[in-house]
């Protein structure tokens, strides 16, 4: 399945590094985008991305990151992508984890939906209970670990990082549960388990500051 990456805004704008942007809330300090798109109008460049993914592209450092699942034979191949974000050239290609059977378990998901984590120069990614790893920016595998749970619809909830964690959700009908990775080893560093009764869920936490106090928000069913 082709997909087609868009660049339509300034070399030097804003990075983009995470699901919802830099504060994970959806702003933007941006002014003047386009508003209106077509095969002519508002396209830098435009190239096809192998296989199937739902992650939202982000963006820093000049490439612009994605993952998707490439099936061969049956199986799937969970990978990373980069771009070069002035030409659209394919700059990364790198699996990350392989998988024996490449069904979905729901035809609208992906089995790469989660979107990637850009920080310095690491690319952390998360394939729900597939699996979650982070790389070097030339696509090298630092560390991978694998977070068992058994999810209706697949991987759906991006992680988020807070200092040297990486917080994410996972919620299946069998286990249900908020894990904390240490970012530089992959080590669970903590983790909670959903009150009972619990269920399927797909959402991103997200870290913000009461009363001076920094907290995790982390919704489940």
């Amino acid at each position: 399945m082709a997909l087609a990456l868009l660049a339509t805004i300034s070399l030097a704008a804003e990075d983009w590094p995470q699901f919802r942007g830099p504060d994970g809330e959806g702003h933007s300090t941006e002014t003047g985008l386009p508003l209106q798109w077509s095969e002519s109008q508002n396209i830098r460049w435009k190239t096809p991305v192998t296989g199937r993914g739902w992650s939202s592209p982000v963006v820093a450092n000049g490439r612009v990151w994605l993952t998707t699942s490439v099936e061969r034979q049956g199986r799937a191949s969970l990978r990373v992508l980069a771009y070069d974000v002035q030409s659209g050239k394919e700059v990364v290609n790198a699996e990350v984890f392989s998988l024996p059977n490449a069904v979905l378990k729901n035809e609208k998901n992906s089995l790469a939906s989660p979107t990637p984590i850009l920080e310095g120069e690491r690319v952390y990614v998360h394939f729900g209970a597939d699996g979650t790893a982070a790389l070097s920016t030339d696509g090298k595998i630092v560390w991978k670990i694998t977070l068992p749970y058994d999810s209706m619809h697949g991987n759906g909830g991006s992680p988020t990082l807070y200092r040297d964690l990486l917080i994410v959700n996972c919620d299946g009908s069998d286990d249900a549960y908020v894990v904390a990775l240490d970012k530089n080893t992959g080590k669970i560093r903590w983790k909670t388990q959903r009150r009972r009764p619990f269920d399927q869920s797909y959402t991103t936490p997200l870290v913000i500051q009461v009363d001076g106090r920094d907290q995790v928000v982390s919704i489940g069913a």
